[in-house]
């Protein structure tokens, strides 16, 4: 990067001569990747790429730190919000001011700010959603925008000594003394209509499927897609779920009962009012949400929508009737209005090639409001551990007898030894209205258990580590670092989908943690008996949740190649 001759043309750049970190290294890769193969024209009125990028080396995050006397906060207990402050108070070098201004005055749209630590997006250690990603609208006023901007940036330095980024730190075995922080800046994908800004559909593709349904294979990748920003899609909330290979089969919309209770129930969109951002622990703090009936102003709502046809109590794929709206993507999957399922089968099918492994995708698309040539931008790559895929588990030789758990929806390495505590949510007195009440407890726990060095199971109901409280328990991934399997089962009323596509699913297939799926309303093989947790005693316990602790290790035996999987007691009580 080179604030005299940076112009417009000038797509990928860098600031600094040292580590681009993980995420900045995985978007060089793309780039490579999209030039190589030819693919920004490939389809027609559809330009792919990255957008424009601007990387900030790991060497200002040291020189920041230095400059500014921040050494101390490495061994202090501060606060997350204490921490914020020191950071926001203090003063970047000016090279990345100079460098800043430069980017704004070129680029002239929102921008993303994007952390990319050293430690990020390896294939064991992913660090999938630990560190933050602030988005900064543009405005008529470059000073200002650049004020928000710079706040953004030392907000992403700050975050590498958050208590999340500690906790996940600690679990993988690195030093927090050793991680550098390089900051991504990048333009968003989208569009502005009305006082917000956001992209037509963004998602996640991984080049391989956990979980396949019907005629779909595991090497055929699945994709999650949602209208709006994708945060919801990486925060576990309920988008659309298809295989590239079969854009026209999707379950969640096969019939209009489905369609009402399995599509997305909410978006995402950046606020371009430049005084709702304020500097935050929470990235999300000048997003705005939306309810899909209040989706109606917006034009590109017919790209992506159905409408439910009461007279004839059917889905019609159209905006043009009057009805509730349902996002099923029909005029994109079913249509082909826009070659999204095309693309990403090309781009995994490329990726997964160059890179020698399963990849993942994160992708945001704009069809635009005056019919210009629509945009297609990849957003990041990381390498997915698929180990699960392969382990083989020798059935004939494995007691099942009196299970604890049995599931036909799992993922996992063969054998978890020396596991002889559980931590379960109580079913008689689950309240997903009290979910982040049981977070901080187990959080508390944890700490307990990794200070004492032991491990534990994990059963609860809905989705682990959901953003959304009414979804499930949502705990981040160093609140049960000390976990080796976690189980999630359903209730009659309260049936979630699992977590495949989020940062938190990421994470819990990179350490190889176990990981099981009850549904005994779906499947009647699956099976979970709480009765033998409820007669141990409890060495702690809340009205919601208890800790109980075997007199011998439990048998926990998980076959991701099968997806099924046996928990039981070496001795009943």
């Amino acid at each position: 990067f080179n604030p005299d001759t940076f112009n417009d043309t000038i797509w990928f750049s860098r600031l600094g001569n040292s580590s681009l970190g993980g995420k900045a290294r995985g978007l060089a890769f793309l780039n490579s990747v999209l030039y190589k193969y030819k693919l920004y024209d490939r389809w027609d009125n559809v330009r792919v790429l990255v957008p424009r990028t601007l990387v900030i080396t790991t060497e200002f995050f040291d020189r920041f730190i230095h400059d500014n006397g921040l050494q101390y906060i490495i061994e202090s207990e501060l606060s997350d919000e204490e921490i914020l402050a020191e950071f926001v108070a203090s003063t970047l070098p000016q090279e990345v001011n100079t460098a800043l201004r430069r980017f704004v005055h070129v680029s002239r749209k929102p921008i993303a700010v994007r952390s990319s630590s050293k430690l990020e997006d390896s294939y064991y250690q992913p660090f999938a959603g630990v560190y933050s990603t602030y988005m900064i609208p543009s405005s008529e006023n470059e000073d200002q925008q650049i004020r928000m901007i710079g706040k953004a940036v030392k907000s992403v330095y700050a975050a590498v000594y958050f208590a999340s980024a500690r906790g996940y730190i600690a679990s993988t075995a690195n030093l927090i003394s050793e991680e550098k922080m390089a900051v991504v800046i990048q333009e968003v994908c989208g569009e502005q209509q009305g006082n917000v800004f956001f992209p037509t559909v963004s998602g996640v593709a991984r080049s391989i499927n956990f979980y396949p349904i019907g005629h779909e294979k595991p090497e055929d990748g699945i994709v999650k897609i949602a209208y709006g920003l994708g945060k919801v899609v990486v925060d576990g909330e309920q988008v659309l779920r298809f295989a590239p290979d079969y854009p026209n089969h999707v379950l969640q919309t096969s019939t209009p009962e489905l369609t009402m209770r399995d599509t997305q129930q909410s978006m995402l969109a950046l606020s371009m009012q430049p005084e709702l951002f304020k500097t935050s622990v929470n990235d999300d703090i000048n997003l705005k949400r939306f309810n899909i009936y209040d989706c109606e102003q917006f034009t590109s709502l017919r790209h992506v929508a159905s409408t439910f046809d009461f007279e004839n109590q059917r889905i019609v794929d159209s905006c043009y009737p009057k009805g509730p709206r349902f996002i099923t993507f029909a005029p994109i999957l079913k249509f082909n209005t826009f070659p999204l399922a095309d693309i990403l089968r090309q781009l995994l099918l490329i990726a997964r090639q160059e890179m020698k492994c399963p990849v993942e995708i994160e992708f945001a698309a704009n069809i635009p409001l005056d019919n210009s040539k629509a945009v297609f931008n990849v957003l990041q790559i990381r390498p997915v551990a698929a180990d699960s895929l392969y382990a083989k588990v020798d059935w004939k030789n494995i007691d099942q007898t009196k299970p604890l758990i049995l599931s036909d929806m799992a993922l996992g390495v063969g054998k978890v030894n020396g596991v002889a505590d559980v931590i379960y949510l109580k079913k008689d007195t689950f309240d997903p209205l009290h979910t982040v009440e049981m977070a901080q407890t187990i959080r508390q726990w944890n700490t307990q258990l990794r200070q004492e060095g032991r491990n534990y199971l994990l059963i609860g109901f809905g989705r682990w580590g959901s953003q959304i409280p009414s979804l499930g328990v949502p705990v981040q991934w160093s609140d049960i670092s000390e976990a080796k399997a976690i189980v999630e089962c359903s209730l009659p009323d309260f049936r979630i989908e699992p977590s495949q596509g989020s940062h938190f699913f990421q994470n819990l297939t990179s350490f190889n943690v176990g990981y099981i799926n009850i549904d005994t309303y779906a499947r009647s093989t699956d099976f979970y008996d709480e009765q033998q947790l409820n007669q141990l005693h409890a060495i702690e316990e809340t009205h919601f949740i208890r800790h109980v602790q075997l007199t011998q290790p439990l048998q926990i035996t998980i076959d991701g190649l099968h997806n099924h999987a046996c928990i039981r007691a070496a001795v009943l009580p």
